[in-house]
């Protein structure tokens, strides 16, 4: 091993340019795989680089230098000096971008409930507020399906008490069925609300309000082809305090 690959830096002892390259990726969080993809090499390019086998070239270093590695620590072992934030952002920026390529983290979309209706049974093409991003664990302990809901934002005061205004909703597209009381997402008269829907005798439908200020609708089974349900609300992120 040439001189040049030791310098004194690291806890005060003598250590390796690839010792720092270790260093560098475990302080990142990331493993030589998902480092080596990440730098366009191999794996074992990547342990290579480690173990000393190899030295690392210079568009290797300005690969990895790219996604938050301090190559001048790696290279020197001295560290660069930066502001607090520029660090706290960049270690922010990498732990979203590993959350974004997490199988198993799902990003669930978010709308408006009173963004262009479309064609009414999904809110697809229609403009995206943002994603909440959760792991498909919780989700399935919540019950609540990965790839086929929306949290949509409602509006208005007909439901206050049980989702005010502004308030974000988990649907569920898949289910359409009001054979069972609950709250649905609705297309109505061109456009979508958010309402309690009960079965009544002779097969018709009642929306309901839970702010009492709001009447009863009755839609009687020759209207029901007028309102498609688009999906059944299942949890509200509604503000606590």
């Amino acid at each position: 091993m040439h001189d040049f690959a030791l310098v004194k830096g690291w806890r005060g002892n003598f250590v390796h340019i690839y010792d720092r390259l270790k260093i560098e990726r475990q302080r990142l969080g990331l493993s030589q795989d998902e480092f080596a993809r990440q730098a366009g090499v191999s794996k074992r390019a990547q342990a290579n680089y480690e173990s000393g086998e190899r030295h690392p070239k210079a568009d290797y270093l300005e690969t990895i230098h790219s996604f938050g590695v301090d190559t001048n620590f790696i290279v020197t072992g001295e560290r660069i000096e930066r502001q607090k934030s520029d660090v706290i952002a960049e270690q922010e920026s990498i732990y979203l971008d590993k959350r974004l390529n997490d199988p198993d983290v799902a990003s669930i979309p978010m709308y408006d409930v009173e963004c262009a209706a479309g064609s009414g049974r999904s809110f697809e093409g229609e403009p995206v507020l943002g994603y909440f991003h959760m792991d498909r664990t919780v989700l399935s302990e919540l019950k609540l399906p990965a790839d086929s809901g929306a949290w949509v934002r409602a509006r208005g005061d007909s439901m206050v008490g049980t989702i005010d205004d502004g308030d974000y909703v988990f649907v569920d597209f898949t289910q359409r069925d009001p054979s069972r009381e609950g709250v649905y997402l609705i297309l109505m008269d061109g456009e979508r609300r958010i309402k309690r829907m009960q079965r009544v005798a002779g097969g018709g439908w009642l929306l309901i309000s839970d702010n009492p200020r709001y009447d009863k609708e009755l839609i009687a089974p020759e209207q029901k082809q007028f309102v498609e349900i688009l999906g059944r609300c299942l949890v509200n992120l509604g503000q606590v305090l």
